[in-house]
């Protein structure tokens, strides 16, 4: 039997462990997507707009909301480079598809799911 059961503050406590968590989470993913832009060689030309995302565009973004945390990794947009991050995940008319976020979540899921939990 549950004694002096607070749904308010059962939420609060969930929602500060998932922000607290989601911050071990956004930093994993940034890590591993950083990682994975590195290791792209090809095409040649693109070498030094990766190597920007990778220096100071790739980032993560933890924001609480009142009933949920977002978890944001990407690539922050400046006029220069916009759209390269979009550009190296999905490809262009000029160089193939090279993702770097969605396996850096995907391949990292029960990780990420333990994570959240607190484990």
């Amino acid at each position: 039997m549950i004694k002096n059961w607070n749904p308010k503050k059962f939420k609060d406590e969930l929602l500060n462990d998932l922000e607290k968590n989601g911050e071990i989470v956004g930093k994993l993913v940034e890590t591993e997507a950083r990682r994975r832009l590195v290791a792209i060689t090809d095409p040649p030309w693109g070498a030094g707009y990766r190597q920007e995302i990778v220096a100071r565009l790739l980032r993560f973004e933890v924001e609480r909301k009142s009933n949920e945390v977002v978890i944001t990794v990407g690539v922050a947009s400046t006029s220069k480079s916009k759209h390269h991050g979009l550009y190296i995940e999905l490809g262009s008319k000029t160089a193939p598809a090279q993702p770097f976020l969605r396996p850096a979540v995907f391949e990292n899921g029960r990780k990420i799911v333990a994570l959240l939990s607190g484990r």
